[in-house]
């Protein structure tokens, strides 16, 4: 049997806790500036893939837009039970609806703590090379911001490329830091003329040592 509703009244993540481990298809629409809405395929309580319109997200899409449905307090829904069918290649989800909703909630925990620590929205980051991210969701922020920082980038251009909210970026950025893999732009770009100096005095040096010899 169908289950049909409004956000005002069922919010998503009350509706995804509802429906359990249940299989089938939630579409929501009538989104407060959306054309187009979003259907959600749920298959024994994994999101197995997500489509704006007619287009399937890949994950990175999906994980963003997910979360602004979390948030939207205005719009329709109706689950239609069944087995949904599979997704194209690269665009299957596989994520424990509990798990997602819990480190969505767990991050939005954390940027009200860290709120004060956050950086500027306009600070330009830039990636520095080591050791890979591993935890969700970081990771895949990582991989989707990764090209954009390997140049520089500050929140707002991140956020407005891969559709983030700005807050969001600032905290992944912040804890990208913490972990050593972004630099602000001043300090990255001074460390390399340091560097450089070095190498210039140990040349001169090796030189000098080499006419004394």
């Amino acid at each position: 049997m169908a289950i049909f509703g409004n956000l005002r009244e069922m919010p998503l993540a009350d509706l995804l806790g509802m429906l359990g481990r249940r299989s089938g298809v939630l579409e929501v629409f009538h989104l407060p500036g959306k054309r187009t809405g979003y259907a959600l395929a749920l298959d024994s309580g994994k999101a197995v893939w997500l489509m704006e319109g007619n287009r399937f997200l890949d994950p990175v899409e999906a994980r963003a837009a997910l979360r602004d449905l979390l948030f939207a307090q205005e719009g329709a829904f109706e689950f239609s039970p069944g087995t949904p069918p599979p997704p194209p290649e690269g665009k299957a989800l596989g994520w424990p609806v509990e798990r997602f909703l819990l480190s969505m909630t767990t991050v939005e925990d954390e940027i009200a703590a860290l709120r004060p620590a956050l950086p500027d929205p306009k600070t330009r980051f830039q990636a520095v090379e080591g050791e890979p991210v591993w935890d969700e969701p970081l990771a895949s922020f990582w991989q989707a911001a990764l090209p954009l920082l390997k140049q520089g980038a500050s929140a707002e251009e991140i956020a407005g490329r891969l559709g983030y909210r700005v807050e969001e970026v600032a905290y992944y950025l912040h804890k990208l830091r913490l972990l050593g893999k972004v630099a602000p732009v001043r300090a990255y770009r001074e460390t390399a003329p340091t560097e450089e100096r070095k190498g210039l005095v140990q040349r001169l040096l090796a030189a000098l040592m080499g006419r004394r010899g």
